[in-house]
Parts: C-alpha cells; structure tokens; sequence
C-alpha cells in the first residue's frame, strides 16, 4: 500500500509543478498565449485526475506479475504524458 500511496504522491507533486509553470507562463511572461495556456493547465488536472484514479485501482489484482506490468506501463505512460505537456508549456514562451 505505501508504493500505491507514493506513486499518487509522485503523481500529484509532478503533475502540480506543470500546472505552476503554465500558470507562471500565463502570468507573469508578455507575449503568452492565455487561451492555449488555459488549455494546458486544463489537460494538466484532467491528466491528474486520470492518473491517481488509475494508481489506486489496478485492472488485475490477483496476478502480482500482472500487477507489476499493470504499474511499470502506468509510469510509462505518465513520463510520456509529462514530457509532451512540458514541450507544449516550453512552445508556450516561443
């Protein structure tokens, strides 16, 4: 149970420090696009939202290889995720 509860930690705090950088981009630098920042701190608590609600209830619960593989693909795609909203926040200030 504590690696589910960290991993949700994990999620939140990285999935936080993005929405803090659309929103200081949105702010606090001339020039920004506020619709298209908008809609980035938007996908940001969406993909919040989905990825804590995924880290608290595996598909499978019985297989603890199957749970692993389930975990490992849910970080996967996570990283994935945070990478294309990071470059879409860094397009921001182009």
């Amino acid at each position: 149970m504590a690696n589910r509860r960290l991993l949700k930690k994990e999620i939140a705090r990285t999935l936080s420090e993005l929405f803090s950088e659309a929103l200081f981009c949105s702010l606090l630098i001339p020039g920004t696009d506020k619709d298209k920042a908008n809609q980035i701190m938007a996908r940001v608590l969406d993909t919040q939202d989905d990825f804590i609600c995924r880290a608290g209830e595996p598909d499978v619960k019985n297989d603890p290889a199957a749970v692993k593989a389930y975990y490992k693909k849910l970080k996967d795609e996570l990283r994935q995720e945070v990478n294309a909203i990071a470059g879409e926040i860094s397009a921001l200030n182009k």
